[in-house]
């Protein structure tokens, strides 16, 4: 529940997870492919893989939420980054 609001709070559109250890956001318009977003991500010390890797488009990217609270509000904040 943390993960969806926080990536909500921050303009990502994000379905409910349904239980899963993972969340599928998709990459905010104007950020480029999920590859690219990806990219970014990484250079900001944030590991998330692209959607295309569990699925045909280059749309979204997932990111498992099976860590520290401490660790997984380190990633909202870089993920808001990202868009602002």
């Amino acid at each position: 529940n943390m993960m969806v609001a926080g990536l909500r709070d921050a303009g990502y559109e994000v379905a409910d997870t349904g239980g899963a250890f993972y969340v599928f956001p998709k990459v905010p318009a104007g950020k480029g492919t999920a590859q690219e977003f990806v990219a970014s991500a990484i250079k900001n010390e944030l590991l998330i893989i692209p959607g295309g890797i569990f699925s045909g488009r280059d749309t979204h990217f997932r990111i498992s939420y099976a860590a520290s609270e401490t660790t997984l509000q380190r990633g909202l904040e870089v993920l808001r980054r990202l868009v602002s």
